[in-house]
């Protein structure tokens, strides 16, 4: 009894925490952009730093850990064989996965607020069931395919209206989410603006987009890179949670510290990282020229420990719970940020918002109610079996005493 106390208190305060860090990431990360909404410093090296912090952090851990061990840090990569090279080298998957979501994470705030990025960031839900599906050969039933699609057109809906409401906030910094970089706070780097996409700026894209809004008519829905980048994006985190999951439980994975497959992790977070920096020649001469923390305000600083903190938080969730919960906090996140966004961003609802944002939670609830009375059918299916099979054997045993009695009284 106090064991499950125990583990129920556990599982509490890791969706606590994680809920807290999420939301307070989503609201810093758009506090520390300037009156435009551009970044004024690199997005890549607040990655660079955050991962480093947990590379230190899990590097101090593992080290105490092999210390009461009896074994040396270097153990850990100083490997044999290829097979257990192979064994490190599969962490630099989710490594590079979570170095891709979480620069893309700065660009998909840009060009929505913070309430409608975590309401579009429920279509993770649906990547992540596809993915099960497919990866793991896990079977949905009818009521969850429904939910799905129900989410799915209340995401499109809710996109549709961050549109009409931030019209003026597109037109004007389109390519601002092929951005890496913003203006330098630094005069002597003000000449040092990087831009990754040059290929339309001598392109008027307001005028494309009132073409194409005659074109198919003023209430259509319009795609632009924003939505591309929440679809890209949620699939790439869902790909990541999964596989590093199976990664950390699998092979005997459970009995190994988390302080040291977290280092293994980590180290390639740092890597791929720091390489962007190194070989794009852009990035390299700003960081020179600039220095690496050029641009950044509090908020920034901030932003790097609240991103270490919340990976950390992931890790040991997928390590001693599962994906579908880290899944399900992320609804959590969903409200508090709402909520954050109304009193701290000055995000005001509209009546469109408060009509579809409940769709979103309603179909997350009906997808996870079909979850527990499929199991509890299941359950009960057992139950019936089970009984069905006790009651035969009970009627063959009356059948026989009949059989018995008969002779007996034809004798």
């Amino acid at each position: 009894m106090g064991m499950d106390v125990w583990a129920c208190s556990i599982t509490v305060a890791l969706g606590v925490i994680y809920v807290c860090l999420g939301s307070g990431r989503i609201i810093i990360t758009r506090l520390s952009a300037n009156e435009d909404k551009k970044y004024d410093y690199l997005p890549i090296t607040v990655n660079v730093c955050a991962e480093a912090v947990k590379l230190l952090v899990c590097g101090a851990l593992s080290y105490r850990y092999l210390q009461q061990e009896g074994r040396k840090l270097h153990s850990i990569y100083q490997q044999t064989s290829w097979q257990e090279m192979l064994k490190v080298m599969k962490w630099s998957v989710p490594g590079l996965l979570y170095f891709m979501d979480n620069l893309i994470g700065f660009f998909v705030i840009s060009f929505f607020d913070p309430a409608l990025v975590v309401l579009l960031n429920n279509f993770v839900i649906i990547s992540t069931s596809i993915l099960f599906r497919v990866v793991l050969k896990r079977k949905l039933s009818s009521i969850q395919w429904a939910s799905l699609v129900v989410l799915f057109l209340a995401i499109v809906s809710l996109s549709n209206q961050a549109h009409s409401t931030n019209m003026h906030f597109q037109h004007t910094h389109i390519h601002h989410a092929i951005n890496i970089s913003s203006l330098p706070s630094n005069p002597k780097c003000s000449s040092q603006k990087i831009v990754i996409d040059t290929t339309l700026k001598d392109i008027d894209e307001p005028e494309i987009l009132e073409r194409g809004r005659r074109a198919v008519g003023n209430t259509a829905f319009i795609l632009n890179r924003g939505h591309m980048l929440v679809l890209l994006q949620c699939f790439i985190s869902s790909s990541a949670n999964i596989y590093n999951e199976k990664i950390f439980k699998e092979d005997h994975g459970m009995d190994e510290s988390i302080y040291i497959q977290n280092s293994k992790l980590y180290l390639f977070g740092v890597f791929f990282n720091a390489l962007t920096l190194l070989v794009d020649k852009r990035f390299r001469r700003h960081i020179f020229q600039c220095g690496l923390f050029d641009g950044y305000n509090s908020y920034t600083t901030l932003l790097i420990f609240v991103t270490a903190l919340q990976g950390l938080t992931i890790s040991l969730i997928l390590k001693f719970r599962d994906n579908m919960f880290h899944v399900m906090s992320q609804q959590l996140v969903t409200v508090a940020v709402i909520t954050l966004s109304v009193f701290f961003i000055g995000f005001t609802p509209s009546l469109d918002f408060f009509l579809q944002a409940p769709t979103v939670l309603i179909a997350i609830f009906i997808y996870n109610k079909s979850k527990e009375l499929s199991s509890s059918e299941e359950v009960d299916s057992g139950d019936n079996n089970g009984t069905l099979l006790a009651s035969e054997e009970e009627l063959e045993q009356l059948t026989m005493r009949l059989s018995v009695i008969s002779d007996e009284e034809t004798v």
